[in-house]
């Protein structure tokens, strides 16, 4: 499906156009690869002298991340299905961890006690995405006595030297330029997954700047299968270094229990049930097959604001697989440990009754609940209705996809947690 095509017919595919800011900003680009201006240069020496200059560092820690950071090097370097926005976009993605890795040894060096701080009875939340993750970790940040990891800590979880005593925190800016220039090239972000540049967000990042997170990209078939031939203890190295940020940034600023949240997850309990033995676990539910098409939709806006083209019925093909893949890993995961450890939450419930489910999750794991905590919880209600941006829409057949498929791949899991279905799709 070509560019030209999202201005037809279904309202989701208008709303994949990136933008005035970002049409301007490709036409510049494409006109200096034109120009013979091969920018920018996926190359692993250019990419980490890149992070050295930037840091005035050159101690990367464990080496263990060249293999993956390679894989994803090298398949940046020769998809062809990046636009010239898409391939800017690829190269910082490669950059970012690299930069925080410097600085992450930097200050572990320099600040050894870091490593005695201890991370206690953290609540994290995984499932599917689109299945009310956000809003109930949004939920869960509101408690007086949680921590919960904010973008801007996501993006650079070390302190800025130059962050003087008594003002904000240089980060905090960064932040919001980031967002505001994602806001303006895909005006449709917004109506599917707003992200506040200083609120709670997803934890991701922190194991992306160990290259070890599973993409959306189908065509990445060789870090997919690295991905999927994982050990054990492979992963439980990266979570180690995942809890070495939550260390940094609890010695930055303290708090209670942390709240973390993110699909990845969900592919790997074992190693987070390892790494941290006293976390709490919730996991939410929801119909596949009003998640999937809302997943694909999503994964579209992106891959459209950095590729030349979009295969909307791939993106469904790769997305139902991976997914199923994911849910078939947790639940085998969690056969091998209590059934105390992981607490079930259906979307329906969470929409019906979110400040309840709160309650539940809070009595089953024995976390303090308060009546400040319930008076957030309605503030926040009322200030952010569904929808609040404008209307999400999307619908299975857009992706090459259809009810009775959905049920059929899905029939396990939605039979072990018993999912209300939906009729059609």
């Amino acid at each position: 499906m070509s560019r030209s095509e999202f201005s037809q017919e279904k309202p989701w595919q208008q709303a994949l156009n990136i933008g005035i800011f970002g049409r301007a900003l490709v036409w510049c680009l494409g006109k200096a690869q034109a120009w013979g201006l091969n920018y920018p240069d996926f190359s692993e020496e250019k990419l980490l002298a890149a992070a050295r200059k930037k840091t005035g560092l050159d101690d990367f820690g464990n080496e263990r991340f060249l293999e993956p950071f390679r894989l994803r090097l090298e398949h940046s370097k020769h998809n062809q299905r990046l636009s010239p926005l898409g391939r800017v976009v690829a190269w910082q993605v490669l950059l970012a961890p690299l930069v925080n890795r410097l600085r992450i040894q930097d200050l572990l060096k320099r600040h050894p006690e870091i490593r005695e701080q201890r991370i206690e009875r953290p609540l994290f939340v995984t499932a599917f995405p689109r299945t009310g993750t956000t809003l109930l970790s949004q939920l869960l940040a509101l408690d007086p006595n949680a921590r919960p990891l904010l973008f801007w800590e996501a993006m650079q979880p070390t302190p800025d030297e130059s962050h003087a005593p008594g003002q904000a925190d240089p980060r905090m800016a960064r932040a919001d330029t980031v967002i505001g220039r994602m806001r303006r090239m895909i005006p449709a972000i917004r109506k599917i997954h707003d992200i506040d540049p200083r609120g709670p967000d997803e934890c991701a990042g922190l194991l992306a700047n160990a290259y070890i997170t599973p993409n959306f990209e189908e065509d990445d078939i060789n870090y997919r299968r690295w991905i999927e031939g994982l050990s054990t203890e492979q992963v439980c190295a990266a979570y180690e270094e995942y809890k070495e940020q939550l260390q940094i940034l609890q010695w930055q600023r303290g708090g209670g229990h942390w709240v973390l949240k993110s699909p990845l997850h969900l592919n790997w309990l074992d190693a987070l049930l390892t790494t941290f033995p006293d976390a709490c676990v919730v996991q939410t539910h929801r119909d596949p097959k009003q998640v999937l098409p809302s997943i694909c939709s999503l994964v579209a806006v992106m891959q459209d604001a950095a590729c030349d083209q979009v295969d909307c019925i791939e993106v469904g093909r790769h997305l139902s697989s991976q997914l199923s893949d994911s849910l078939q890993r947790g639940m085998q995961a969690r056969l091998r440990h209590s059934p105390e450890r992981v607490f079930d939450v259906q979307y329906a419930d969470l929409l019906s009754d979110p400040e309840a489910v709160v309650r539940n999750i809070y009595a089953h794991f024995g976390y303090g609940y308060s009546d400040v905590m319930a008076g957030k919880i309605a503030d926040y209600l009322a200030a952010n209705p569904q929808h609040k941006h404008g209307s999400h829409k999307y619908q299975l057949s857009d992706f090459g996809l259809t009810g009775e498929g959905v049920d059929r791949s899905f029939a396990d899991y939605c039979q072990r947690f018993q999912i209300p279905l939906a009729t059609g799709g």
